[in-house]
């Protein structure tokens, strides 16, 4: 029988059983683990229930199955915790972008041809060069609208005019990415016009998401119980991703942090644990 659930954005629609098996399947743990997770899920939710509790109650039975795995369910709520300004998102997507082969640059001031636009992330590949502008949000069921990308394809033809009569043969693009997601109009426009356009899942193969797991380029807010003081503190020694905590020791772990020891042998042990799967 099929049970009606509340989504973040308001929004009633039948429980996908599918896509919640999804979710607990790319987090690592094994088929007959997430089958148990969804069994004990189904039968202490009510009609009506929110998308929120049923992830805290996923989460919750992933975690005692499997501390990793658990760790990773929280991927989506862990880009949240980046904020609350937008800048720390801008650092990490700059850094994924690195990842995937591009040269990056944050916060940089272009001249266009009409006016000089603050460039979020600037990234450079082969033939290719991209502006990207980031609109981050730290909660759930935000969505970017046709106006921001509207303002963003604006920005694009302007920057993109410098470009195309410069002496470099590169191509120039525009890119408006979000971790959250698009309202159709705007993926309707975006697709129209030539935007290019990344958000949690869009578009499927190639979204924020996969993205992510594909390199398992965790930011480093994938561990619970992080202070926002040591997110912080982090993300200024540029320590973004969760790979980079891991390759550190954990004297330097402490020194950076000004933990007392077993704090930071804790917070390493947790880094080398989710970054093992």
């Amino acid at each position: 029988m099929d049970i009606k659930v509340l989504k973040a954005s308001g929004v009633v629609e039948d429980l996908n059983r599918d896509k919640l098996r999804s979710s607990l399947l790319r987090s690592g743990a094994d088929s007959d683990r997430v089958e148990e997770v969804i069994g004990k899920v189904l039968y202490e939710i009510e009609p009506y229930t929110s998308t929120k509790k049923i992830y805290r109650l996923a989460k919750k039975y992933l975690r005692q199955f499997n501390h990793a795995s658990g760790l990773r369910y929280t991927l989506k709520r862990a880009l949240m915790r980046l904020g609350p300004s937008g800048y720390p998102f801008e650092q990490y997507y700059a850094e994924l972008l690195k990842h995937y082969g591009y040269s990056t640059k944050t916060n940089l001031v272009i001249e266009g041809r009409c006016v000089s636009h603050e460039v979020d992330v600037f990234a450079v590949k082969d033939d290719e060069i991209m502006a990207v502008e980031c609109k981050y949000h730290n909660r759930s069921g935000i969505a970017t609208d046709i106006k921001v990308a509207m303002y963003v394809y604006a920005r694009s033809r302007d920057l993109g005019y410098g470009f195309k009569h410069s002496q470099s043969k590169k191509t120039f693009k525009g890119s408006l990415v979000t971790n959250t997601r698009f309202t159709a109009d705007a993926v309707k426009y975006a697709g129209c016009m030539g935007l290019n356009l990344r958000s949690w899942g869009h578009p499927e193969h190639d979204s924020l998401k996969k993205m992510i797991e594909n390199k398992k380029l965790y930011p480093v807010t994938v561990i619970s119980g992080l202070r926002s003081g040591i997110i912080k503190t982090l993300i200024e020694n540029r320590i973004i991703l969760l790979k980079d905590l891991a390759e550190m020791d954990v004297r330097k772990i402490r020194k950076t942090l000004s933990l007392p020891e077993k704090k930071a042998a804790v917070l390493k042990d947790q880094a080398d644990e989710l970054c093992l799967y």
